[in-house]
């Protein structure tokens, strides 16, 4: 399957070319591997990703228990980190690729410049992050309010089984 197109983004669909070529100039297409993780929980959000090919997920903290807990899985035409446009530009969960991942990268600062300069353009991309992001938002609350005890636990590093090769194997 051939990586989605900016055009293809649900954030950002039904916009025109024109509409759309400001961001299209400071998109960055990048590639991450499988098992990457993109942005770290705590850390500076400086990003915001669209997700061409592959898959990703959503993993944040119990707020009781301090477990992982996956809160969202990500499809081509899918965005993440929107945190990096909302004070105080701080990632709330850990991104993390479940496939090779082809994804567009959007620097926060530049972004955030071109809104400041386009009223016009962000007031389109502030209604679609309403209509996308926000049903995401609630939803991923619900599973952090959830029990303990609810299947959305992310299994600990310890875990899990090592997948690689072993010392010594030859590649």
């Amino acid at each position: 399957m051939k990586p989605f197109g900016l055009q293809q983004m649900k954030i950002l669909e039904g916009m025109s070319a024109d509409e759309l070529a400001p961001i299209q100039r400071f998109c960055e297409e990048v590639f991450y591997p499988y098992d990457t993780v993109l942005a770290f929980d705590g850390e500076e959000a400086k990003y915001v990703f669209l997700l061409r090919k592959g898959k990703t997920e959503l993993v944040a903290r119990h707020p009781k228990s301090g477990q992982k807990v996956v809160i969202a899985k990500k499809e081509p035409g899918e965005t993440m980190g929107f945190s990096s446009l909302i004070q105080p530009y701080q990632m709330d969960f850990i991104i993390r690729c479940l496939e090779d991942c082809h994804l567009y990268r959007i620097h926060r600062a530049r972004l955030l410049q071109e809104f400041r300069r386009n009223p016009k353009l962000f007031e389109k991309v502030r209604h679609r992050i309403a209509k996308h992001v926000f049903p995401n938002l609630e939803k991923a609350l619900e599973k952090l309010q959830a029990p303990e005890e609810q299947e959305s636990w992310y299994p600990q590093e310890e875990d899990l089984e090592p997948s690689g090769p072993k010392e010594g194997e030859i590649l």
